[in-house]
């Protein structure tokens, strides 16, 4: 079988317990043994069993919305049907996502590597009222351009939007900034915060945003921000609009209740490969497999339960009815761009959030998911130029 060939495959099934069944229908000779392990239980035996059409949807290199991935088609895929305790499913996630791609005959070539010369970093300390933060940040462009702030999202870093600040063109029309939130990528925690963050607030987020606009930007900035950098930033423009000189949200969600899951951080679940295998099931199958890995990998180096702390903000807190009424887009535009492939802020979420904000743009992107400017960033700079170049236009900017 292809997936016993397969270096990640069997780097993720390497001392797995539970074992992994495909079955097509309810006859016997449906059933295929993926990975055998060693359960201790019926629960630890993990079978996914769907009618044949679904396979045959399943196996499409160019899937249907819902198909594209073992997670979407568990919450999607007709018929399809899977038994196993969820911590069973949680410790097999990464092999069960790879199974699906593989399914689909998805092996590529070695890409070639990005360069990344033109962008530099550099710490920078905010001051935060009560306490003082030293975030890590970066930056490329013109020295004296206008403003691009990029907000990365829930888990991450500001490496998501490497691409975006490697491309000739925007670097020679913007003063791109990126930076990594504390305890993300290269910051380190707020002081005494350590091991013990129970939940980013809406607050709190705000006011490290505004404060790297004040110390960073000094001016006001365009905000890029994908999910929820994608919230804050409305965010920011309904409660500081002054700050603000325009807004492009990639995948902003409406309420996105229920992504949540104590698997983030369980004890029984290596968050290393737990965590990224769930965000590379929202993205687009038509994504070049090598950057969907380096968007899953930047997951696998986030520390202890801080993705799970920042989905507080992004499941539990923001509520865009609620926190972007009053938006106004008179002095600056607002545009929306989502993925047809994001299950967790779709294209229908993000049009409900455009249209809380009148007069603001909303475009989705047939071919991406829910990591655009990593999992495909030649696809999304098609969608986001022209909106930047909008942005400019209304602003007077050459």
């Amino acid at each position: 079988m292809l997936a016993h060939q397969d270096s990640e495959f069997k780097s993720a099934v390497k001392g797995l317990l539970p074992a992994i069944v495909l079955q097509a229908g309810p006859e016997p000779d449906g059933k295929v043994s993926v990975w055998t392990g060693q359960p201790a239980s019926p629960s630890q035996c993990i079978v996914i069993t769907a009618p044949a059409d679904t396979w045959r949807k399943l196996l499409d290199p160019a899937p249907a919305v819902g198909y594209h991935s073992f997670t979407a088609a568990q919450r999607y895929a007709q018929g399809l049907h899977v038994s196993g305790d969820p911590l069973a499913i949680a410790q097999a996630l990464h092999a069960l996502e790879r199974l699906f791609e593989l399914l689909r005959g998805q092996i590529d070539p070695i890409p070639a590597l990005l360069d990344r010369s033109a962008i530099t970093g550099h710490y920078a300390t905010l001051d935060l009222g009560a306490t003082q933060a030293s975030v890590f940040v970066e930056t490329s462009g013109l020295a004296d351009g206008p403003p691009l702030l990029m907000l990365h999202t829930a888990g991450a870093d500001s490496r998501q939007y490497h691409a975006l600040m490697a491309d000739p063109e925007l670097r020679s029309q913007w003063r791109m900034i990126a930076f990594d939130m504390p305890s993300h990528g290269r910051s380190m925690p707020l002081p005494g915060r350590a091991w013990t963050e129970s939940g980013l607030t809406r607050d709190a987020y705000l006011q490290i945003c505004l404060a790297v606009i004040h110390h960073v930007a000094r001016a006001p900035a365009v905000l890029l921000g994908c999910s929820m950098g994608a919230a804050m930033a409305l965010v920011i423009a309904a409660n500081s609009p002054a700050e603000v000189a325009g807004v492009v949200a990639l995948e902003a969600p409406y309420k996105a209740s229920g992504r949540l899951s104590p698997m983030l951080c369980h004890p029984a679940v290596n968050q290393a490969a737990h965590n990224p295998a769930y965000v590379r099931g929202l993205m687009g199958p038509g994504s070049p497999l090598a950057a969907r890995r380096e968007a899953a990998w930047i997951y696998a180096q986030g520390g202890y339960g801080v993705y799970a702390n920042d989905l507080w903000f992004y499941s539990e807190d923001f509520d865009a009815a609620e926190h972007l009424g009053g938006l106004d887009t008179s002095t600056f535009g607002v545009s929306l761009l989502t993925g047809a492939y994001d299950y967790s802020a779709s294209p229908e979420d993000s049009r409900r959030v455009a249209a809380l904000i009148p007069g603001s743009r909303f475009t989705a992107m047939a071919d991406l998911g829910h990591f655009p400017m990593v999992e495909n960033p030649s696809s999304l700079m098609q969608y986001v130029k022209p909106e930047l170049a909008l942005i400019r236009a209304a602003r007077g900017i050459a």
